[in-house]
């Protein structure tokens, strides 16, 4: 790799690539992590402790990262039309203007939105990743925020599925820095349906399956998150795949709310809570949580295992029942992989008035202690069960802290008999 002079940009570096078809892997390790995304002149975390907790983690030597949603914050609507006061679209549109403006008005890809798209980009995708990744496989996953919006609904509608113009942003940002995605289904609906999910197989050891819950809001009939096709396509792989584990990675976290709109859950925040807007939530969608973790809990001698982006906390829960469905057979590990990005006004309890805690339809066991805490988490995958720690951190804790971080949880999810 060289510059335009022909001088290397960088020392060689080895590349790594994932195991065979007909591969079986001893130990495969995966890092997981979330909302590594964020501005510093919107109150992101620094990049600087960033790049430490990435740094930290790549000590651990992954074979696999997965980077699961919330890669960019810079919402359009929903920061200056629908949500808040008029002072703070305001601000946010003073902000926006001095730093990198999207102008609705015209072609998302017109010349102004290209340099802004570009800026926006530099300042939270590049700065952070540079090149730490060169010898880690890294996989993204697109959650609400990488749309350019935030997931709400009011009287004006509901910001998903995205309309045109932003899910234009979002494929060109995919486009320019995300990892190309090699495991995408051909489904009903094409690229629009297909680019919603992903499957990462290492080898005859594991698959991921990586999906989207934004895209395929269905706000007309309340069907549910994801599109039809690619709620059958993945029960029809929790049936069919060989694989020794089987892992979710959905961008909406499975067993915890917050109170938003957007969650599997019809959980309400606290009474009185400023913007909330989980009246507009369509109940059709928990219906949908239901096939799929029923599928979940339903597999042959593989746990059922789920590990999501999204909420801005750490933890893991182990999920017995939900709803009507009994899953103590084969309790459903939910799992919260930790933020990357999290400032000190992003944590659900300050935004929300509402610390994430397990739904009301839900029952289960604390694994791991929920936290509002910055982290990641590692899976470490042999044939016979999946080793999983977990990282946390958090202002004032000291930056220089994080280099020696050590896992605040540890836990092991064995196969079944």
């Amino acid at each position: 790799m060289k510059d335009e002079h022909g001088a290397p940009l960088r020392e060689p570096w080895q590349l790594k690539t994932l195991p065979g078809a007909d591969q079986s892997p001893e130990r495969f390790r995966v890092l997981f992590f979330t909302c590594a995304g964020g501005d510093e002149a919107a109150d992101a975390l620094p990049m600087a402790f960033r790049r430490a907790l990435l740094d930290r983690a790549l000590t651990f030597a992954p074979d696999l990262a997965v980077a699961n949603g919330d890669h960019i914050y810079w919402d359009l609507n929903t920061a200056l039309k629908w949500r808040g006061d008029a002072a703070s679209q305001a601000q946010t549109a003073e902000r926006y203007h001095k730093i990198a403006w999207i102008d609705q008005d015209t072609a998302f890809d017109s010349e102004t939105n290209r340099h802004s798209l570009n800026t926006i980009i530099s300042r939270q995708v590049a700065a952070l990743y540079e090149d730490r990744f060169a010898s880690v496989p890294l996989v993204f996953v697109t959650d609400d925020h990488d749309y350019f919006e935030n997931d709400n609904g009011g009287t004006w509608g509901y910001s998903f599925p995205p309309r045109p113009f932003v899910l234009g942003l979002q494929r060109r940002t995919a486009a320019m820095v995300y990892p190309y995605a090699l495991g995408r289904p051909r489904l009903k609906g094409g690229a629009l349906t297909s680019e919603t999910v992903e499957t990462v197989k290492i080898g005859k050891l594991a698959e991921i399956a990586l999906f989207d819950c934004r895209r395929g809001w269905d706000t007309k009939t309340g069907y549910g998150v994801l599109f039809p096709e690619v709620e059958q396509f993945l029960i029809e792989r929790l049936r069919t795949s060989t694989a020794s584990h089987y892992i979710h990675a959905p961008s909406n976290p499975f067993g915890w709310t917050a109170g938003k709109i957007g969650e599997w859950y019809g959980d309400k925040p606290p009474p009185g809570t400023k913007g909330s807007d989980k009246e507009f939530w369509p109940s059709g969608w928990f219906d949908q949580h239901q096939r799929l973790i029923k599928a979940l809990s339903a597999q042959k001698g593989r746990p059922a295992i789920t590990i999501s982006g999204d909420m801005h906390a750490s933890g893991a829960k182990r999920l017995t029942a939900s709803g009507d469905l009994d899953l103590s057979a084969n309790p459903v590990e939910a799992i919260l992989s930790g933020p990357i990005g999290t400032g000190s006004r992003g944590w659900p309890s300050q935004g929300r008035g509402m610390f994430p805690r397990i739904p009301e339809k839900l029952t289960g066991t604390d694994v791991a202690a929920t936290e509002e805490r910055n982290g990641f988490t590692l899976f470490d995958v042999t044939p016979d069960h999946i080793e999983v720690r977990q990282f946390r951190w958090r202002p004032p804790e000291p930056v220089e802290a994080i280099a020696s971080l050590q896992p605040f949880a540890t836990f092991t999810i064995n196969r079944r008999a």
